[in-house]
């Protein structure tokens, strides 16, 4: 992998510089600026773990491409397609409040809701903490009930 390739990888997974040597390189941000740049060679666990991030982003978008494709394909002959509701986390804090969460993948995630809405029929719905846990109430917080309170937000 060459600086230029790194460069456009950590663009399309929505890492800035500074996030990416922290988070990916565990390196100062001058560091991963002469990765970029191609004055130092870059070292195989960050080509590894950049590869690994975007198949996590390529699998990410399939799987949800075949969800909204099955969401769709379940539906009433005649039904409006109304557009499916995708989770924006604005700040890695919002992303962060699920414990299981790898805080690695918040700005993945970004990229993939990104991607979709230029190519699929979905709205984006940004988390507000403070809403969501009004209506969440005392039910469990997952990953499901979030994608539902959005799809609630989307028709209110």
């Amino acid at each position: 992998m060459n600086g230029v390739s790194l460069k456009a990888m950590r663009s399309l997974l929505h890492f800035s510089q500074n996030e990416a040597a922290e988070l990916i390189g565990g390196v100062p941000v001058r560091t991963w600026s002469n990765w970029e740049a191609g004055a130092q060679k870059i070292p195989q666990d960050v080509i590894s773990m950049i590869n690994y991030l975007m198949v996590c982003r390529k699998k990410a978008i399939a799987d949800t491409q075949a969800a909204i494709k099955t969401y769709y394909q379940q539906m009433p002959p005649g039904a409006s397609k109304k557009p499916v509701a995708l989770v924006w986390y604005d700040s890695f804090e919002d992303w962060c409040t699920l414990p299981y969460r790898e805080s690695i993948m918040w700005r993945p995630q970004q990229s993939v809701v990104a991607h979709l809405i230029s190519v699929e029929n979905c709205s984006v719905v940004q988390f507000e903490a403070a809403a969501y846990e009004k209506w969440l109430g005392r039910r469990p917080d997952n990953d499901s009930m979030r994608n539902q309170w959005a799809e609630e937000q989307v028709t209110a």
